[in-house]
Order: C-alpha cells, then sequence, then structure tokens
C-alpha cells in the first residue's frame, strides 16, 4: 500500500495492518499480541518515514515462513534511522529503540537507486 507522506498516514497504516492480520488472528496463525506490537512499532517507523523520510511512503506486511510477521515501511530518504541515546526529558526520539527492543529482528535494506530505503522488523508468531 502507498500512503501520502502525512501525519495521518500513521492511523492508516495502523488500520491496514489490523485488516490485514484479521484473517490470520482469527485462523489462530498470528497471535492478537504480536499485531498489537506490530502496530506500536508501525506507528514509530511510519512516523519515521513521514518525518524523516522522503517521498510517498510505502507500507507492506506479510508472514515469514509461518513463524513471524514482517512489516516493511519504505520512502525514498537517503537518512538512515538510529538508535541512539536520549535523553531522560526528551519528548521524541525512542521509536527504533523500542523497535529494538519488542521485534524478534530488524534492519534496513537500502535501495538499488542513490536514495530511498526500507525500514522492517519482524515479530515472532510461534
Amino acid at each position: 500500500m502507498v500512503l501520502p507522506p502525512s501525519p495521518r498516514s500513521v492511523g492508516v497504516a495502523r488500520w491496514l495492518i489490523t485488516e490485514w492480520c484479521a484473517p490470520w488472528v482469527a485462523a489462530e496463525e498470528v497471535p492478537e499480541d504480536t499485531v498489537e506490537a506490530a502496530l506500536l512499532l508501525a506507528s514509530e517507523v511510519v512516523t519515521n518515514a513521514v518525518v524523516h523520510g522522503d517521498g510517498m511512503v510505502q507500507l507492506h506486511v506479510h508472514r515469514v515462513d509461518g513463524s513471524a510477521l514482517r512489516v516493511e515501511v519504505s520512502d525514498d530518504g537517503g537518512g538512515m534511522p538510529l538508535i541512539g541515546a536520549q535523553r531522560a526529558d526528551a519528548e521524541s526520539g525512542r521509536g527504533m529503540a523500542m523497535v529494538e527492543l519488542l521485534s524478534s529482528r530488524w534492519g534496513t535494506d537500502l535501495a538499488v537507486g542513490p536514495t530511498g530505503k526500507t525500514v522492517w522488523f519482524e515479530l515472532a508468531t510461534a
């Protein structure tokens, strides 16, 4: 799904993930708490794409070998996500630290062209 670089896209992404995962939850293939974690982390990664990225935001969700839920967020920006030390009173900057803490795996794949990237994370479903 392609989303505009707008703060409203965060809510749309959460809704889409909920809808896409509903059949897997109903079939008990993906636990509901895994979807809740995916919503939280996707909110952070989509927000980063909107605030720090460039161009349209692409969202892709799929299952990996029946053992994980994978969320991918792409944009045309050249910046890379960072996990850095934050001041205790900072009001932002903890999103990727949450991705690091809560996901089974995560990473960034660079685009073939001069700019662009995909930030992805996986959550174990077993």
